[in-house]
C-alpha cells in the first residue's frame, strides 16, 4: 500500500478532564478508556508506512520538568509506541513540551508548518495548532489547518479544524480534508476592510 499522510490534533491523551470538557464517548472517570478509543481510531486508519501529522496537544496538560517531567515523557513515549505508523511529526500545542523533550518521541517538531503543493493542486498549506485569522497566501488560495478549538470555532475561508473531536475521534487523510476546503473560494483582496484600530501616538 502506498504511503498516505494523515492529520489530526487535540488527542489530549491522559487528560481526564477532556472526557467531560469535550463530551468524549466514554465513562466520565475512564481516562484509560479514552486513551484506548483514541488509539483504536488512529490505528484503524493508519498503517505502518503512513505519516501522521499531529497539530498539537498530543497529551493533556502535564508537568514537563524534573522527576514528574520524566514520568510525563515516559507516558507520552509509551503512547507513541502504540501508534502503528512509522513517522509522526508534531506542530506544538499549548500542552506539549519543548522540542528538546520531544526528541525521540516524534520525528520532527514545528511551531508552525507550511508547505506548498499537494496531490490535488499547488496551493500552500499552513498548519498551526491555533486557528489563525489570516495566514500566508490567504488571498492566493492557500489553506489553513488547525486544532485547539475542539470544533467550537466557525471555519473561515479555506481553513478547518482537524482535531479529533471533529473527525470521529481520529485522524483524517490530508488529501481528503484539503480537497474539501479547496472547493471554497478564497477571499479577494478587495474585501480587506479599512483599518479598524485608531492611529496611536508612539512615545519614547
Amino acid at each position: 500500500m502506498a504511503k498516505r499522510i494523515w492529520v489530526t490534533a487535540d488527542t489530549h491523551f491522559g487528560h481526564l478532564e477532556a472526557i467531560g470538557l469535550f463530551a468524549r464517548p466514554v465513562a466520565i472517570d475512564d481516562v484509560n478508556g479514552m486513551d484506548e478509543l483514541l488509539l483504536d481510531q488512529i490505528n484503524s486508519r493508519v498503517n505502518r508506512r503512513d505519516h501522521l501529522l499531529h497539530l498539537g496537544d498530543f497529551t493533556g496538560p502535564r508537568v514537563w520538568k524534573g522527576a514528574a517531567g520524566d514520568e510525563s515523557i515516559g507516558y507520552a513515549n509509551a503512547i507513541r509506541q502504540r501508534i502503528v505508523c512509522k513517522t509522526m511529526d508534531l506542530v506544538r500545542g499549548n500542552h506539549d513540551p519543548s522540542r528538546k523533550r520531544l526528541k525521540g518521541i516524534v520525528d520532527e517538531t514545528h511551531e508552525l508548518f507550511s508547505f506548498k503543493g499537494w496531490s490535488g493542486g499547488t496551493d500552500r498549506v499552513v498548519c498551526c495548532h491555533y486557528p489563525l485569522r489570516t495566514w500566508q497566501g490567504i488571498f492566493d488560495g492557500s489553506m489553513h489547518l488547525y486544532g485547539h478549538t475542539h470544533g467550537t470555532f466557525e471555519t473561515v475561508g479555506r481553513s478547518i479544524d482537524v482535531g479529533v473531536d471533529c473527525w470521529e475521534y481520529g485522524p483524517v487523510l490530508l488529501d481528503e480534508v484539503l480537497a474539501l476546503i479547496a472547493q471554497r473560494i478564497p477571499p479577494a483582496r478587495e474585501e480587506i476592510l479599512p483599518r479598524r484600530q485608531p492611529m496611536r501616538a508612539c512615545t519614547l
